[in-house]
């Protein structure tokens, strides 16, 4: 899934990226650089390494996916970048990031990303959160976001919900701090950076063209194995 990810990045012409591992995920790592079994990288990652330059660095506990976000500050810098979160598989006419990047919208905003789900399929994507959109005059698959939901109190008839891939300004770290954590987990809650960033940044969300599976859960993962039966476990 970190591979696919990773593919996706480089085919949408990311050429710098950086995986967020902590102490004990080290195979992550060798996968990527170096394959002890047979000594050398697979050719699949020889091709990609080829194409992009992967580095890593190191979340010192699970604090989730803001705490993550901020690890890779030093290696951001002052740039926009792409989020991809690895368990939520997008198979499409053209990768997630690539249809996010490739909207003529403000430098300097947020761009999320959101799919139709079936109203029958959205038991399998149980953390998948509600925007609320205004239209955006100039392109018929781009909203103007005002606000989101948390997954709770999402409607359970909502057939449009949020996606694991994001193009962030730089101006999110400054919402990722102790401030925004979660007083009961410690992890920085994504929510509450999100709302923020609204107050900063213009926020756009695309509606992907393709399918999307969240393997987070079970479910989820034989969701995706009931639609292509045929995928390799």
């Amino acid at each position: 899934m970190i591979h696919h990810v990773v593919q996706e990045a480089a085919d949408a012409g990311i050429v710098e990226i950086c995986i967020v591992i902590r102490n004990g995920k080290e195979a992550i790592r060798r996968y990527f650089e170096y394959d002890a079994e047979v000594g050398k990288l697979d050719p699949a990652v020889e091709k990609l390494q080829s194409r992009c330059r992967i580095v890593f660095t190191y979340q010192a506990k699970p604090r989730g996916i803001g705490d993550a976000i901020l690890c890779a500050k030093d290696f951001v810098g002052d740039d926009c970048f792409a989020l991809l979160i690895p368990d939520q598989l997008f198979i499409g006419p053209a990768g997630a990031i690539s249809q996010l990047a490739s909207k003529k919208l403000p430098p300097n905003a947020a761009i999320s990303s959101v799919i139709h789900i079936p109203a029958s399929d959205l038991e399998y994507f149980p953390e998948a959160r509600r925007f609320v959109c205004d239209s955006y005059a100039a392109q018929s698959d781009v909203m103007v976001i005002t606000g989101i939901e948390p997954a709770e109190c999402a409607s359970p008839t909502s057939a449009m919900r949020g996606f694991g891939r994001t193009i962030y300004p730089p101006e999110v770290f400054r919402f990722l701090d102790v401030e925004f954590a979660d007083k009961g987990t410690g992890e920085v809650d994504l929510l509450k950076t999100f709302r923020a960033l609204l107050a900063v940044v213009p926020n756009y969300a695309v509606l992907l063209q393709g399918e999307a599976f969240d393997f987070g859960t079970v479910k989820g993962y034989q969701y995706f194995h009931r639609r292509f039966p045929s995928s390799s476990s």
